[in-house]
């Protein structure tokens, strides 16, 4: 083939080599699609004419919702599928799948990492003690240093509860929590998600448009008087076990408690499917068109604002909420996992209330929420981050 067609995928020598970011995006994911999108959207605007490289779990889902943000885009599945290979049985290090190559499965897509001069982590909660196959990654990325000399950075990780990797050899590393600073020797840093989009060409709908500055987001029209809207998305995924159905208890008494008008409350998803679970034992109390399915939030038909009061599982729907205003109750149901999670947002700024998903759980009244303080710490250095590691 290469006797026939020009060659348009060797980089020529004079242009900047790649960056190979590495997302858990594909599910898809509220929050893993718009931590990968602020990255792309970034690199768009520092490196556009540099080759951007997204290994995802699934290409074609991740194509689709992030096409355009970045013209020299590239979505593959080529770490996420050779894991796969190797869960079923290939019996071949990362070092000699990238170092030797042979396998016409991996070679065009090895060949592409191997050009890489960053290989980055995007930020998430996967790599940890009950995932531990997902440090495979982290494993991939060394063998890569090892062979090339590839810069590795992981950006807004949240490691607990722990599972004895501190990740402190990358060449830089940014935990979102305290307790993963802790764990890591590192300082706090902030979550992926605080890098907004400011072009609005790109500002992926999710009201994160241009010229959001992170703020104090609860000041101005509606911040202080009583909430219009709820806002409501309870998960059945990644729980303790019991939980879902003593969070769908609570959030019914929640709601009962809150006395809003059953036409004001709206059930916005997260994970598609995933998050229906908790729609259907809530339905009864959600307006009747309430349902906000993810793709329509994706593309812009939900507005989020200081208007709306939200009780929510989901740590991005807490991020992105508080970001815009909103009052709200983070309901955490996973010991060790996402009350870490939301812990990090409601110090960050949100000062929302975090309830952990207990048999003794006690409903908060809204004279009890406060409106979020601001973020502009988060957001100030998360945009620094990024131009220390790719410029401005």
């Amino acid at each position: 083939m290469r006797t026939l067609l020009k060659d348009h995928r060797r980089i020529p020598p004079a242009r900047t080599p790649p960056v190979y970011l590495v997302s858990w995006a594909g599910y898809p994911n509220f929050g893993d699609e718009l931590i990968a999108a602020t990255w792309v959207n970034h690199l768009a605007k520092v490196a556009p004419t540099t080759d951007v490289w997204l290994d995802v779990r699934e290409p074609g889902t991740v194509t689709a919702l992030l096409r355009g943000l970045h013209p020299r885009l590239h979505v593959v599945n080529t770490l996420f599928r050779t894991m796969h290979e190797m869960d079923q049985g290939l019996d071949r290090s990362w070092h000699s799948l990238l170092g030797d190559l042979g396998s016409p499965k991996y070679d065009a897509g090895l060949l592409a990492l191997r050009e890489a001069g960053t290989v980055h982590l995007l930020g998430g909660g996967l790599l940890h003690r009950d995932w531990v196959e997902n440090l495979r990654i982290v494993e991939a990325m060394r063998a890569v240093r090892e062979i090339t000399g590839a810069r590795l950075v992981a950006t807004g990780q949240g490691l607990m509860p722990f599972a004895g990797d501190p990740l402190t050899d990358l060449d830089h590393l940014s935990v979102r929590d305290r307790p993963s600073a802790d764990a890591a020797g590192v300082p706090l840093g902030y979550d992926d998600a605080f890098l907004l989009a400011e072009d609005p060409r790109h500002a992926r709908a999710l009201g994160l448009l241009a010229g959001q500055r992170g703020g104090r987001a609860g000041t101005g029209a509606g911040a202080s008087s009583a909430p219009s809207e709820v806002v409501v998305c309870v998960q059945s995924d990644t729980l303790a076990e019991g939980s879902f159905d003593r969070m769908v208890a609570f959030t019914e008494t929640q709601l009962k408690r809150w006395d809003l008008p059953r036409e004001s409350v709206r059930y916005l998803e997260a994970i598609p499917g995933d998050d229906h679970l908790g729609y259907d034992r809530l339905r009864d109390l959600v307006a009747p068109d309430g349902f906000i399915p993810f793709q329509a939030a994706w593309d812009g038909e939900f507005a989020f604002g200081p208007h709306q009061v939200w009780l929510t599982t989901r740590f991005h729907h807490h991020l992105v909420g508080a970001l815009h205003g909103a009052r709200g109750v983070a309901l955490s149901g996973k010991p060790g996992y996402y009350d870490v999670k939301h812990r990090s947002v409601a110090d960050a700024g949100s000062d929302w209330a975090v309830v952990h998903a207990g048999p003794d759980a006690e409903t908060v009244g809204l004279e009890e929420l406060a409106a979020p303080r601001g973020f502009a710490e988060a957001v100030r250095a998360k945009r620094d981050e990024a131009a220390q590691l790719y410029g401005r």
